[in-house]
């Protein structure tokens, strides 16, 4: 081996331990982790023994303690390699991480069983009644949007119970892939997580404001990131998973005011549009392009109010997470290896040494060494990191610049959101179109044609772009634009006066985002009803400035070069093809295929 690489315990030839030569390495299955609501990440001794399957004991012997730790064991197996390490911190709380775990392995899921439920039901719906039927009908609101929503709200919380497993990635978790009452064991298994960490495929982060307070954490994370690669971190933030089902909730609550507005007030459209038309005619004496763009501008801000119960989630989670991505960048900037929590002192001792192994040599081997034993894995520096002499001290220098620079890219700045997940958000507003669209607008699609100078089939048709525009270019602007008016307004203070104007912004986001629908309403409906060039124009600058617009809020630059990077290789077994990434990516690693046998 060359001198300038540093080996790791092979995580198959520990020696025998009690009880017979047991590998330990282990994985488990999501049904085993997201079981009871994931009570298995609640530190308190009844839910450890709920877990084990003891109910109702407050004092259990010797004995039970051992059964349960069995138990909990049990529910891993062998293995020589890992899908997904969880690394979290345990002052985070059960529900968050149960949430987040939920959020990370069904939400894909959750989605495409909305979205199916919604186009079956459409399709029957559809086949019962014919296209043009459906107009003024009771049944589109449970149909379109409750079922489908009912839907998702299954598969994000038992998605994995519900397709048993099939598509569940391999899991370390450290309560049930280390053994929790063997403390022999337990010790031998956590002085080896770093080589588990070195055995996993990818790396999932639970992270909340005290993750990178944690000496355990930040190891982790610091040797997964040199060995697995920059883009095998998916770090996810605790927040994330309360607001989105929160904001989800009260869209639908939104979707069921409106369609209930509808039937109290029949006809409060039509009517208040003509009085608007009224109004704004006088004043713009009777120009007919702008009395209708200026009309469906009124009439969206009146609909806005609808969705404005869903701020008030937005002002608390984006609160949060403006605060918490500040705190994790400052954490990791002062980072310091001897401050870091560690609750048991052996855990420090245990750490301290491995860091000194692994961080005790910075010189750059040859590019070309690649001597490799069977299973066994290497590690090399590329590229050295300015940091002290010490061990210790070259740790701390590469948590506060190549992690910290890593944890950035991951979760970008505090304004970012992306746009799939804005999308996801407004779920039941999409759904809600279907009933807006074969509703006819609470009226019989004939009338409703007739009112607005079209054909049936025309009308349908109009209805359709327009909530596609809206869906597409207005509805997912609300939270991006949100962020960046709660950070100006926090910028202030974080005083009662700054909240106040906070949490105004989080309603004139909403505001605004329908501001926006209504623009493009008002510009696109006088082109099917009135066409002349200048109104086609005046719709297609509208859509050119709203592109622009989603273009300038989502677009994220990654700034990947960083002025000292370090590079490493995990190689798993000489069959591997090198990919090696070249000097002009900037990443902090480079990885790895097996190759076909």
């Amino acid at each position: 081996m060359p001198p300038s690489a540093h080996r790791l315990r092979r995580p198959l030839s520990y020696d025998r331990i009690e009880g017979g030569a047991v590998s330990s390495l282990r994985s488990t299955t999501t049904l085993q982790v997201l079981t009871g609501f994931g009570m298995i990440f609640n530190q308190d001794l009844p839910t450890l023994l709920s877990a084990g399957g003891l109910y109702g004991i407050r004092f259990p012997t010797l004995e039970q303690m051992r059964t349960v730790g069995d138990t909990l064991f049990g529910a891993s197996v062998e293995t020589d390699s890992v899908d997904l390490f969880i690394s979290h911190s345990w002052s985070a709380g059960r529900w968050e991480k149960f949430l987040a775990l939920c959020l990370y392995l069904n939400l894909q899921m959750a989605v495409a069983s909305c979205m199916i439920t919604w186009i079956l039901v459409v399709l029957l719906m559809i086949s019962l009644y014919g296209v043009f039927g459906l107009g003024g009908s009771r049944l589109l609101l449970p149909c379109f949007v409750y079922l489908p929503m009912v839907s998702f709200f299954i598969a994000f919380f038992f998605g994995q119970q519900l397709s048993f497993g099939l598509w569940s990635p391999s899991i370390w978790i450290d309560r049930l892939c280390i053994h929790q009452t063997d403390l022999d064991l337990k010790a031998e298994q956590i002085k080896s997580v770093p080589t588990f960490v070195a055995r996993s495929s990818r790396m999932l982060v639970l992270c909340d404001g005290s993750y990178f307070e944690r000496l355990w954490c930040n190891l982790e994370l610091a040797t997964f990131a040199r060995h697995g690669g920059v883009d095998k971190v998916d770090v996810l933030p605790l927040w994330l998973a309360p607001w989105l089902l929160c904001c989800m909730s009260l869209e639908l609550l939104s979707a069921h005011v409106m369609d209930v507005s509808q039937i109290v007030f029949p006809g409060w459209m039509p009517a208040c549009s003509q009085h608007i038309m009224g109004l704004v005619g006088r004043l713009l004496r009777d120009n007919p392009m702008m009395m209708r763009f200026v009309g469906w501008l009124v009439i969206w801000m009146i609909t806005s109010l609808t969705t404005l119960p869903a701020a008030i989630p937005s002002f608390f989670s984006f609160r949060m997470k403006i605060g918490h991505h500040q705190l994790i960048l400052d954490q990791m900037a002062e980072f310091d290896v001897r401050a870091a929590k560690c609750s048991e002192p052996s855990d420090r001792e245990a750490i301290e040494k491995q860091l000194k192994e692994v961080f005790c040599n910075h010189d750059s081997p040859t590019p070309g060494a690649d001597a490799v034993d069977e299973g066994e894995v290497k590690v090399q520096q590329f590229v050295h990191y300015h940091g002290a002499g010490n061990p210790l001290d070259r740790f701390n220098a590469y948590v506060r610049g190549v992690l910290r620079d890593i944890v950035m890219m991951q979760i970008g700045d505090e304004i970012y959101v992306p746009w799939p997940l804005c999308l996801t958000t407004c779920l039941p507003m999409i759904l809600y179109s279907s009933v807006n669209v074969l509703g006819c607008d609470n009226n019989s699609c004939e009338e409703s044609a007739r009112l607005a100078r079209m054909s049936t089939t025309t009308y349908v048709l109009v209805c359709v772009v327009g909530w596609a525009l809206n869906i597409l270019l207005a509805f997912p602007l609300t939270y991006p634009l949100m962020l960046r008016m709660l950070k100006v307004s926090l910028s202030f203070g974080d005083g009662p006066f700054q909240r106040c104007a906070a949490f105004l912004c989080c309603f004139l986001a909403y505001e605004y985002t329908f501001l926006c629908g209504g623009c493009i309403w008002g510009s696109y409906i006088p082109v099917m009803t009135d066409y002349s060039p200048a109104q086609l124009a005046f719709f297609l600058l509208v859509v050119f400035l709203m592109v622009i617009q989603c273009i300038c809020l989502f677009y994220r630059h990654d700034r990947h070069g960083q002025d000292t990077l370090t590079s490493c290789r995990c190689v798993k077994r000489q069959v591997a093809t090198y990919q090696a990434m070249g000097p002009e990516s900037g990443l902090p690693s480079a990885s790895f295929d097996e190759s076909p046998e």
